[in-house]
């Protein structure tokens, strides 16, 4: 799965995002031109308002790649959010207005959240996801820990009502493979339930 996970904000201004975002997804229009089997996936409705806002013509373009299923919109919020400070009602509003937009602009409902790049995941998400349409889960960075070591890569995450989500984790440990031998051996010997599953996602790009 090729993806680009952008931040709308770390280093940089908002501005330098709207441009990133613009950049990274015409490099990604020429790639499907090249190889008509490439597909890839993009989150935060933000960035496809941004890129709607500000080139016009390019959302047009990845609209119609929506419609072909090459350019796939996941996620289901309006922005990768953080998963530990913000309230309940702000993580609802985050998959309302971002399930709104997918729907309004592509005819799509997402029925995954993708969170690729967050440090902390609120024990509230199986449920607001569940209450969002969604019913699976990608994240990736508590592989990172340096100190306790997550022992599942797919497994049902259990909320604190008992909402379950089927969850996973990349054994791959990565938002941004390229494709070498060891990231594909890494992401073969490292998946920890291999015994219920026998596939997992391999996310290759920048991130």
């Amino acid at each position: 799965m090729g993806h680009c996970h952008i931040d709308c904000a770390w280093l940089w201004p908002y501005s330098e995002t709207r441009r990133k975002c613009a950049r990274s997804w015409v490099s990604v229009l020429n790639i499907m031109k090249r190889y008509p089997d490439f597909t890839f996936v993009c989150s935060q409705a933000q960035q496809f308002a941004w890129v709607k806002s500000d080139y016009p013509q390019l959302f047009e373009e990845i609209k119609s790649q929506v419609k072909n299923g090459r350019f796939i919109p996941v996620g289901g919020t309006w922005v990768e959010m953080d998963g530990n400070l913000p309230s309940g009602e702000s993580m609802m509003m985050q998959f309302f207005y971002g399930q709104k937009f997918f729907r309004e602009e592509f005819g799509i409902t997402c029925d995954e959240f993708w969170l690729p790049d967050t440090f902390g995941y609120s024990g509230n998400f199986p449920q607001i996801m569940k209450e969002s349409g969604i019913d699976c889960f990608l994240t990736q960075k508590l592989s990172w820990n340096l100190v306790n070591k997550f022992p599942h890569h797919t497994f049902y995450w259990q909320g604190i009502d008992g909402s379950r989500q089927l969850t996973h984790f990349p054994p791959g440990e990565s938002y941004g493979m390229s494709m070498k031998a060891e990231e594909l051996m890494k992401t073969l010997t490292n998946h920890k339930d291999k015994g219920r599953s026998d596939s997992s996602i391999f996310l290759f790009g920048f991130g």
